[in-house]
């Protein structure tokens, strides 16, 4: 890490502090390192890499917080930071378009009392040895595209990342992680065909333990099997589906929206402590958060505001136990900021294998993209890969149609599988990091809707 810059960087803003012209400041500085590699596949069955590079990086965040001439009220700007311009310069344009950002007032976060207990956030092969652990799974995919029928492999991407990242402020805060992150992309189609059809999939994971390649590539194959040799589900207005634990732990991420102090502060759709959210008589839904889950994304010993992380309940036996109050909000609705933080943890349920005989559903096994109102909890996608289950036992392949549903109805009368998986998604381009800790899947009754023939 550039230590002498930040230093320099530091030293400058203390220094404005002292003079007044700066209320305070905050600064993330993240050095990041990625082996990249690409392949083609000539023979349609093996690995063969045609670029490999080696990516670093450094990136440096500013927040400042300068004097308002209004009461209560302080300037905010964020800007990012570059080595190569000079650094006073750069601070005066952020003071300069702090005076364009007028926020309510509120205290940064403090060092605290006792140093939050460490937490692995990071699997030590990926940070010292990625050629080794590229290696590794090059070769756990070359075994999985090889037992699989009927596929040919077209091109693969994969990443192995790392990244250091020191966090500070002007009030003496300051704590540093680490993350690493396995991203692996492939593209494949039938054999022996024409190339007109495609199925381009990705997975991820933090450590290389959990990169299931061979789930990933049977998933892969599955979806190369019924390319064109599937149908688009029956259109009903009161379905019944099973939906996997991605989706699961998305929807769930999307009411976590609801349950933090942000939403009552801008006045947006929230629940209140001894709200009840779903019930019926199927399985109770029961969330927490745990920062403390080793290598989980979002596993840390401080919130995202800088505050020692929490775990605690949020939902018991459907009802409200508590709410997510930040450091920044929290202040301005005069509540005690907690720290809650850190991965959705769900109780099992007791739905199995059995429970579903005799019973009529369609098995969603992948959305094509499924997009969530946070704030209706409402949702809908289209069927990437399912099946419908007869009562009969007899099963058809579908795709396509859009299903739609709302979570406030989804969560009544719904089981749980007794069967607990994980989902540990990294943050992308496009998603913040997703943690997940519960049900491998959920059975909907009631508020779903399919669109299709």
């Amino acid at each position: 890490m550039n230590q002498d810059f930040i230093n320099e960087v530091t030293g400058q803003l203390n220094a404005l502090v002292e003079n007044g012209e700066l209320t305070g400041w905050s600064l993330k500085a993240t050095d990041s390192r990625s082996l990249q590699r690409l392949y083609s596949s000539p023979d349609g069955t093996t690995l063969n890499c045609h670029q490999s590079r080696k990516v670093d990086g450094e990136a440096f965040k500013l927040s400042v917080y300068s004097p308002s001439e209004t009461e209560g009220m302080v300037g905010t700007s964020m800007i990012d930071l570059v080595t190569y311009l000079p650094i006073d310069q750069q601070l005066n344009n952020a003071i300069e378009l702090s005076a364009c950002s007028q926020n309510k007032a509120w205290q940064l976060a403090t060092p605290p009392t006792v140093e939050p207990k460490a937490v692995e956030t990071c699997d030590p092969e990926i940070r010292d040895t990625p050629e080794t652990v590229a290696s590794t799974i090059e070769g756990r995919f070359n075994a999985a595209v090889a037992a699989a029928t009927d596929c040919r492999l077209n091109s693969a991407e994969l990443f192995v990342n790392y990244s250091f990242t020191k966090q500070m402020n002007s009030k003496g805060l300051s704590y540093t992680s680490e993350l690493s992150e396995l991203y692996l992309e492939a593209a494949m189609e039938k054999a022996g065909q024409e190339n007109d059809k495609e199925v381009h999939e990705h997975t991820t994971s933090v450590t290389v333990k959990d990169l299931d390649v061979e789930t990933f590539i049977n998933e892969c194959a599955l979806q190369v099997a019924v390319l064109g040799d599937s149908e688009e589900p029956e259109t009903t207005d009161n379905a019944t589906i099973l939906v996997p634990k991605d989706a699961l732990s998305q929807m769930l991420n999307a009411l976590l929206n609801q349950l933090n102090c942000l939403n009552e502060y801008l006045k947006l759709p929230y629940l209140k402590v001894d709200d009840r959210f779903g019930g019926g008589y199927g399985d109770a839904l029961d969330l927490s958060l745990d920062p403390t889950i080793p290598c989980m994304v979002l596993s840390s010993g401080y919130a995202i505001d800088g505050l020692p992380a929490k775990g605690g309940t949020l939902i018991e036996n459907n009802t409200v136990t508590h709410r997510v109050i930040g450091n920044r909000f929290g202040q301005y609705l005069d509540l005690e900021p907690n720290g809650l933080s850190g991965n959705l943890v769900v109780k099992a349920g007791t739905l199995e294998a059995k429970d579903l005989q005799g019973l009529e559903y369609t098995e969603v096994i992948k959305f094509s993209s499924l997009l969530i109102d946070s704030q209706k909890l409402t949702w809908s996608s289209e069927i990437k890969l399912g099946k419908h289950v007869a009562a009969d036992g007899t099963v058809t392949l579908v795709k396509g149609g859009v299903v739609s549903g709302n979570l406030k109805k989804n969560f009544i009368d719904c089981r749980l599988s007794a069967t607990l998986g994980t989902v540990n998604v990294p943050q992308s381009s496009y998603d913040p990091p997703l943690g997940y800790k519960g049900p491998d899947a959920m059975l909907i009754t009631k508020g779903v809707s399919i669109a299709g023939k």
